[in-house]
């Protein structure tokens, strides 16, 4: 076989590996562009939202009803104590005037230094006429309430003028909520809110002051609001409340499934699939949240378009994905 011969059929031989490995390359770079990623998604819907507003705070009392001693007095008997319900003209205790009580002292002392049987007898009148003649005063409730403070224990003697309890009226128990200052704007007299406190019911209640100082340590805005409807609140428990600060409105909405955000900048994404089922990674503007929905504010997502749901943590972005679009 001439030189010539072997040269041609060595070209072919190098051609023909060529071809193969060109073809196989075709058969990868397929095989790539057609490879998929199963992922669930979801449409973007249209639903109505607004803006709402929680505030952390507790009840308190926005002024108390104090039952002060009406003279010079011993403290012989007081029942309630805080967190107590009184009802108006209940009796709470009794007190004794002090210079009754005095009288009856005196008359023991005498009984405890009678040396004889003469001045033990005369002294014992004197004590027996002393226990008649104690002087004692019921403690009454001037009104309804809730015991805020008691001042005094059996056995006490109180000045005139002196401090035996302190009630709260059903009227003046209410929620103080702290609100962020940049947010006072946002409330107004009258507003509906909802209380929330863990171990009881929710109660709905409005705004019936907002109190013109912020605080100096956190320059939050005290709110107070009235509880509504029956039951008393209890006094010092924490809890929240919830208020509407704006109407509704109709937007367009990502399930919450969808979005994922990152807890560094507060930045927010979604993953959208093109009709080539092509995903992409899209940042997005949050609003409201209601019902297991987002609100998506000024961004071009418009109901009908998808959004992954499911498979989303870790996808590349423009990755081609199969979709189950069973929601």
């Amino acid at each position: 076989m001439t030189r010539v011969r072997w040269t041609v059929l060595l070209a072919c031989a190098l051609a023909a590996g060529f071809v193969g490995a060109c073809a196989r390359r075709e058969d990868d770079e397929d095989a790539d562009v057609t490879a998929v990623v199963p992922v669930r998604t979801a449409a973007v819907e249209a639903h109505e939202f607004a803006d709402h507003l929680e505030a952390p705070g507790q009840w308190k009392s926005s002024g108390d009803v104090t039952l002060p001693a009406p003279f010079a007095a011993v403290v012989e008997s007081l029942g309630p104590r805080p967190g107590d319900h009184v009802a108006a003209g209940d009796t709470l205790g009794t007190l004794i005037t002090r210079e009754s009580r005095l009288a009856l002292r005196g008359a023991e002392l005498l009984l405890q230094e009678a040396h004889d049987p003469a001045s033990r007898a005369e002294a014992e009148r004197a004590a027996a006429l002393a226990r008649r003649d104690l002087v004692r005063v019921p403690i009454v409730a001037p009104r309804a309430g809730v015991v805020t403070r008691r001042g005094a224990e059996a056995g006490a003697e109180l000045a005139e003028g002196a401090e035996v309890l302190a009630l709260t009226p059903p009227e003046g128990i209410v929620f103080e909520a702290r609100l962020p200052a940049v947010a006072t704007q946002k409330v107004h007299l009258g507003q509906a809110a909802v209380v929330r406190t863990v171990g009881e019911p929710d109660r709905s209640a409005h705004v019936v002051r907002v109190l013109p100082a912020a605080s100096a340590s956190d320059q939050a805005t005290l709110v107070w609001l009235k509880a509504e409807g029956g039951g008393t609140p209890l006094l010092d428990r924490f809890g929240t409340a919830a208020m509407q600060t704006s109407g509704t409105r109709r937007s367009p909405a990502v399930p919450a499934a969808a979005v994922v955000e990152n807890d560094l900048d507060g930045s927010a994404r979604v993953v959208v699939v093109a009709p080539d089922s092509t995903a992409t990674w899209t940042t997005v503007t949050l609003g409201a949240a209601a019902d297991g929905w987002r609100e998506v504010m000024g961004s071009a997502l418009a109901p009908g378009a998808r959004v992954v749901i499911e498979g989303q943590r870790g996808l590349p972005d423009h990755t081609r994905v199969k979709p189950d679009t069973t929601r």
